[in-house]
């Protein structure tokens, strides 16, 4: 089990820690609490993956020659990247390693909710658009996951299409390993 794409967790304990925000129904009727999230999710989307401590280090020496492809993600948004069928399979990764870090930090329970939201996305974004599971959960558990997420009072509208369609996939995916 490598340590880069688990945090050196097993799966239970990653599930567990994922579930937190995703299965907590404390505050889910709460307007604000539904707002708050619904805010932290756009402006995460909108934004991009923070600069590679590297790429900060060395950016005195390389000012001259800065150009878009050099920034995360070629300077495009997370929600630009997990709704683009184009997107790079190795970006998607990114972001699901990137999310999982912010899920497993102590923050605000918008904060855990926004960050696994975006950990299923990317997910889904791989299934959906690379027919490529990136996670070692089942398909019965990403069905779970993605159906929890569809319809949130948070969610935008693009991620939910993305679960929607990755929810059917899964359910597709999880009756043939059965058969």
């Amino acid at each position: 089990m490598s340590k880069d794409s688990t945090l050196g967790l097993n799966p239970e304990s990653l599930a567990r820690l994922l579930g937190i925000a995703l299965y907590s129904d404390s505050g889910e009727g709460k307007d604000d609490s539904a707002h708050t999230t619904a805010q932290l999710l756009k402006a995460r989307l909108a934004g991009t993956l923070p600069l590679d401590t590297t790429v900060v280090e060395e950016l005195p020496a390389i000012l001259g020659q800065l150009r878009k492809n050099l920034m995360p993600l070629g300077g495009r948004t997370l929600g630009e990247v997990l709704t683009d069928p184009k997107s790079d399979l190795g970006a998607i990764k990114k972001i699901r390693r990137y999310a999982k870090k912010m899920a497993s930090r102590k923050r605000t329970e918008a904060d855990r909710a926004v960050a696994v939201a975006i950990y299923y996305a990317a997910i889904a974004s791989a299934l959906v658009f690379h027919d490529m599971k990136i996670t070692t959960h089942s398909y019965e558990s990403l069905e779970a996951s993605f159906a929890k997420l569809i319809n949130k009072p948070w969610m935008s509208a693009e991620l939910n299409s993305l679960f929607v369609r990755a929810l059917r996939l899964c359910r597709k995916k999880g009756h043939k390993s059965k058969s």
